[in-house]
Parts: C-alpha cells; sequence; structure tokens
C-alpha cells in the first residue's frame, strides 16, 4: 500500500537561540512574496542614491524608511513585535540585520525549490 502524508506548514527556524516558525500556508506565502520584492526593490534604489551628497536630515529619511520596511518583512514572517526584539539582538546595527533578511529569503528559497524540485523528480521517474 502506498502512503501520503503532508508536509507541515511552517517552518521552524532558530535565530539567537530562539526558536521562531515560518507559517507556509499559501495566503501568508504570497504576502511574503509581496514583501521580500518590495524590500529588494526598495533597497535597489537605495543602493542607487549618492549617500554622500545627502543632508543628515535625507540620510536619517533613509534610515528610516529602510528600518520600516525592514520591520515589514520581519513581523510578515516571524509575527507581531519580532522586528525590536532581533533588531536589538543585532546591535541595532542595519547591516547585521540585512544578514537575517538574507537568511530568511534563503529559507523562504529552500522551501519553495524544495517542492519544486521534488515534484521535477517524480515526474522524470514516471516519464523514463
Amino acid at each position: 500500500m502506498k502512503k501520503f502524508e503532508f508536509r507541515k506548514s511552517y517552518e521552524e527556524i532558530e535565530i539567537a537561540g530562539k526558536i521562531y516558525r515560518i507559517d507556509f500556508t499559501d495566503e501568508k506565502v504570497m504576502e511574503y512574496q509581496k514583501n521580500f520584492s518590495r524590500f529588494y526593490q526598495e533597497a535597489q534604489e537605495l543602493n542607487n542614491l549618492d549617500i554622500e551628497s545627502l543632508s543628515d536630515e535625507e540620510q536619517q529619511t533613509i534610515i528610516s524608511k529602510q528600518r520600516k520596511n525592514m520591520k515589514i518583512v520581519t513581523e510578515n514572517l516571524l509575527g507581531e513585535g519580532t522586528f525590536e526584539e532581533l533588531f536589538e539582538l543585532s546591535g541595532r546595527s542595519t547591516v547585521n540585520y540585512m544578514e537575517l533578511l538574507l537568511f530568511l529569503g534563503e529559507v523562504m528559497s529552500e522551501r519553495t525549490n524544495t517542492i519544486k524540485e521534488d515534484a521535477r523528480k517524480k515526474y522524470v521517474k514516471k516519464k523514463k
């Protein structure tokens, strides 16, 4: 008899010794993709700016915008209130925090790629 079991619709990850759960239901994945896309698009726009030519006030506005975007992505993935907690653990460093966001993006990518790869392997096996 063949047996089928569903995978968990979430992934547990550990960040700085604490366990967090990422929900992989369809609705949440669509939200994650939209927020990550917006975040990366705005990050690219910021990379194209000549920071040295900006006033202190303009630079502060950019940092605030960047933190707001980081908060949206983080709390969408890990839950409300998680940004401040993790930003403190990062030493209140945007550069350090970006490494966490890259890690979270990799978790998302790995999960979706695993599903696609499993489906591809089954298809290729059947076709032979």
